[in-house]
């Protein structure tokens, strides 16, 4: 640690803390003060207000200066959110197996899952961070045309035609699959497959030494069944085996591959991750002249290969057991070894060995609707015969352990070499059944080969939906004959049963001629060549496929939900088969007393309602173009102000007075823009709210007067941020800031802390687009405060000008401020996440109308309980840089409170103590029921008694308006 960590709490608050750690909980708030405390160029200490819990990567109720020169700026320490799945989602990882997105928690660091360039192709990317927590939008479960299904959040991002769309702006659109499955995960055992010995037993007459050291250099030595890089050993295997050759010559190895240039690029990738070298690509002209039992068979190619003439992995892979020289004039079968491993390693072997060597998925001629029944051949000499059928049998064997069923054919001669040597042709042919090469194709598929995998995964995706035509045509057999049985007329049969691929004629057929055989596929089904061309339109050779949603229902859902945060530039993994990818605080106060609200209560609470959109997904009636939202992203509060939406007056009484210098909006993405284009003036949902509340106790009479309060005076708060806005800023900056980690060696004990040098070009973007959040902030707020104060205006006819801005302050904010360090005044970037400005008497920023008692501190309660009002003191300034709590700070998770409480019960209880809910969804109110929250009173005496902030007022609940 560079600082000590320091937390704010009374015995309470630091042994519910305590509990986290003791029961083993690796999210917890303790470890996480003490992760910050080592990120470069922090000041003084890393500070937990009272209201602290954990958050990503960096406690919610922290607090973080830094060094301007020295410091970094992380995305983790201004407030981060993320957009989730549930824990059973299957992920697709790069070596084809699937784990569920929730077994990744602990090492998915070192994993390595696939991803897409959507229009190019299929690829691998590392995850930068791992994302467990509750959720906070409505949870759906989607259905797609060929059956698949996913559970996700509404705001959970999938790949369509437009680009990455949230879920719930979806509703019958196409979005993009990867039909691959893969299989699921199995652990493999610790024992050595190749150890030095069986290096230096190796039939070469050399001295094998050196070539130990070189595998020993490169961690494959011993080599172990579990070892991470006997993955990328088990597909060149696979390939040696097919389409390519080893040779020793004169103590020298080389290992040839020869195909496609794309996947012979995918060859030499896996080659350097073993830490070798491939060659470049060569090509060759060839002409071949090949008699056959039809005849000689001649033709013109170019032949593209690479090598690589490493001995000492030519070694390695002699000792795993693959042949070398050429494979028709010897006998080989598969390693024992090999045999004992798990499935999704034998799936990396067999599914490159099929990319060389399988025939590609193909309809039949003249049948456009059924494939070929896949074809694997192989050529030896009479001699060796028996050792090809001994190895086929062990590829069938193989196959049967995914389901998948094939049967050896008859061998035939295939031709007689200049020697006289004959060439044996044996041959395994795969069943061509709809389940079985659904099975091959989505459980074992190809490696190495582009083109065959993009041709199955279409392939899949077409009989899947074959499938479910076919299953709707014998449903409506059975409807017919049951229709018969109740004496309906043929007529009214044919009205009832006839639809998309059940015509009339074959109705008829049911009814009058009876069926000898299962129904087929309808005539004007669309053909394979056909429904290739529209399935993977805009999408190339990449193997997805376009999946219409038949189906999307919101769900209760009582668990966590996860993400990720992966390196790819793409920012997508596959889930299931599919591609997927700040606030504050504003109190106003009245000329009203609590009993002009008491007696007109259910108009104020319907009319507020009425008039302040919330919810997730809310939009208001502020419509805005791009320069617009770069304006609004400037000038912050100011530009509402401007357009009608409150007074000039307002701005005194907001931090920065709405708006904070060096926003810049070119360094916020389009996406993040066009997700708030109507999002100003609205409340959205989680813990966002609009309350109305009454002074119930003064504190401090001297300070009261100067904020302008009194008691039983009636104030509204409006607690909300940036909306959506915020987070894709944070979404954006993740990856930046990830790279800027590795980049700058700065050492962090959390992978959720990446950061970047605060004056380094990456830093200085992040800054200046938070600040562009920070100010969609303030105009949010002044957009809803102009809001209320028509809603109470209609309500109960009191003046608009007679709602006053009491105070406006950030709450997820990186500041620039001076502060005193060791008796030095230093510039500091400020990061206060989940906490508040506490600015104390005579400090430059606060209202001249406090400036001698301080900044108004406005913490929230909770919908049944409180709220306060502190003010900022010159202890505060010098002890935590003029930082306070910001609110209660939850106790439970949002899942966890769904399971206690009920929506309409809370709100039920609640109206019993005089407080009116209006909520837009019962599951959200059960999410901020008062019990989800710490005692708020708890929270602030321990800001109270340590002098950071100081209690002005204490504020009971009215009416309550939930998100």
């Amino acid at each position: 640690m560079l600082v000590p960590g320091r937390i704010y709490g009374d015995e309470g608050i630091i042994g519910h803390l305590l509990q986290d750690v003791e029961k083993g909980k690796e999210w917890n708030a303790l470890v996480q003060i003490v992760n910050v405390a080592c990120l470069p160029g922090i000041q003084k200490a890393s500070f937990a207000m009272s209201d602290v819990h954990p958050g990503y990567g960096f406690p919610i109720g922290g607090v973080g200066a830094f060094d301007t020169e020295t410091g970094v700026i992380s995305v983790a320490g201004v407030g981060f959110d993320v957009n989730c799945l549930s824990g059973d989602s299957k992920i697709l990882h790069e070596h084809g197996y699937t784990k569920s997105i929730k077994e990744f928690k602990g090492d998915f660091y070192k994993q390595r899952i696939k991803s897409t360039n959507p229009t190019r192709k299929i690829t691998d990317t590392s995850i930068e961070a791992f994302m467990q927590i509750s959720p906070k939008k409505p949870v759906y479960e989607v259905e797609t045309e060929s059956g698949r299904k996913i559970v996700a959040t509404a705001d959970h991002p999938f790949f369509t035609f437009k680009g990455m769309v949230p879920l719930h702006e979806l509703k019958d659109e196409a979005i993009s699959v990867y039909p691959f499955e893969g299989v699921g995960y199995e652990k493999p055992s610790d024992d050595i497959i190749v150890s030095k010995e069986d290096i230096l037993a190796l039939p070469l007459k050399k001295d094998l030494t050196q070539t130990v050291e070189e595998l020993d250099k490169r961690g494959l030595l011993p080599l172990k069944v579990n070892s991470d890089k006997l993955p990328y050993l088990l597909k060149l295997m696979g390939f040696v085996y097919g389409d390519g050759c080893m040779y020793f010559t004169k103590g020298k190895g080389s290992v040839w591959f020869y195909g496609d240039e794309a996947d012979l690029e995918d060859i030499q990738e896996d080659i350097k991750k073993l830490g070798f070298k491939a060659s470049k690509i060569y090509y060759r002209n060839r002409k071949h002249s090949i008699d056959t039992m039809y005849g000689t068979v001649r033709f013109r190619r170019v032949e593209k290969s690479i090598k690589t003439t490493s001995s000492s992995l030519v070694a390695l892979l002699w000792a795993l057991g693959v042949p070398i020289g050429n494979k028709t004039i010897q006998n080989y079968t598969l390693p024992k070894w090999f045999l004992r491993g798990t499935k999704w390693q034998k799936r990396l072997f067999l599914a490159s060995f099929l990319g060389a060597e399988l025939s590609a998925p193909k309809t039949v001629t003249g049948h456009y609707y059924n494939f070929c029944e896949p074809i694997l051949s192989m050529n030896k000499r009479e001699k060796n015969v028996k050792s090809g059928e001994m190895f086929l049998r062990q590829i069938k064997s193989l196959l049967g352990e995914f389901e998948v069923k094939s049967k050896i054919i008859g061998k035939r001669l295939e031709y007689k070499n200049k020697k006289d040597e004959i060439s044996i042709r044996l041959r395994l042919q795969i069943s061509s059944s709809p389940e079985n090469l659904i099975m091959l194709w989505g459980r074992v598929g190809f490696e190495y080969n582009r083109r065959k995998r993009a041709l199955a995964c279409a392939a899949i995706q077409y009989l899947r939906i074959k499938n479910k035509a076919i299953k709707m045509r014998e449903n409506s057999i059975k409807e017919a004959l049951r229709l018969r049985k109740l004496d309906y007329a043929p007529s009214k049969i044919y009205e009832l049963v006839v639809g998309e691929y059940v015509n009339r004629r074959f109705v008829e057929r049911t009814l009058f001629e009876g069926r000898k055989t299962s129904s087929r596929i309808a005539s004007n089904f669309i053909k394979f060549k056909d429904f290739l061309k529209t399935t993977t339109h805009g999408l190339g050779q990449t193997g997805q496929v376009w999946d219409k949603i038949v189906s999307k229902k919101k769900i209760e859902f009582k668990d966590y939900v996860y993400d990720f945060a992966v390196t790819s530039k793409f920012h997508n993994f596959i889930a299931n088969c599919f591609v997927v990818s700040n606030c504050g605080v504003r109190t106003l106060r009245t000329n009203l007393e609590k009993k002009d609200i008491e007696k007109n209560k259910e108009r104020v609470a319907d009319t507020l309602f009425k008039v302040i959109p919330a919810g997730l997904g809310s939009t208001g009636d502020i419509r805005l173009s791009v320069d617009q939202i770069d304006e609004v992203l400037v000038k912050g509060a100011e530009y509402a102000v401007n357009t009608g939406y409150g007074f000039k007056e307002d701005l005194e009484y907001t931090e920065e007075n709405g708006k904070v210098a060096n926003a810049r909006p070119e360094n916020v993405s389009r996406e993040a823009k066009q997700r708030q284009f109507k999002q100003v003036g609205t409340l959205g949902s989680g813990n966002h709210y609009l309350e109305v509340q009454y002074v119930e106790q003064i504190f401090d009479e001297e300070v009261a007067k100067a904020y302008g309060l009194f008691k039983d005076q009636v104030l509204v708060s409006i607690h909300c941020g940036s909306r959506a806005l915020g987070h894709q800023i944070g979404t954006d900056y993740l990856k930046t800031l990830e790279a800027a980690s590795k980049k700058y060696g700065i050492p962090i004990r959390e992978r959720e802390l990446v950061c970047a040098p605060f004056k380094s070009e990456e830093g200085q973007k992040y800054f200046t687009a938070v600040n562009c959040g920070i100010n969609c902030a303030f105009a949010n707020r002044q957009a809803l405060t102009q809001l209320t104060r028509r809603g109470l205006e209609q309500a109960i006819g009191i003046d608009e000008k007679e709602v006053k801005v009491l105070y406006d302050i950030g709450h997820n904010t990186a500041k620039l401020e001076r502060h005193d360090v060791d008796g030095k005044e230093k510039e500091l970037i400020v990061l206060r996440k989940g906490s508040t400005r506490a600015f104390g008497p005579g400090v430059d920023g606060v209202p001249k109308a406090y400036k001698k008692v301080g900044q108004p501190v406005l913490v929230g309660g909770t919908m049944g309980t409180a709220s306060y009002i502190l003010h900022g003191t010159e202890k505060g300034m010098k002890d935590t840089f003029g930082s306070a709590c910001h609110g209660a700070g939850r106790r439970m998770s949002r899942e966890q409170a769904k399971r206690e409480w009920r929506g309409d019960r809370v709100v039920q209880e609640l109206a019993k103590r005089g407080i009116i809910i209006k909520g837009h969804s019962p599951a959200g109110v059960a999410e901020e029921a008062p019990g989800a929250y710490k005692d708020v009173t708890e929270v602030v005496d321990v800001m109270h008694n340590s002098g950071i902030a100081r209690k002005v007022a204490f504020l009971r609940p009215m009416i309550s308006i939930k998100g």
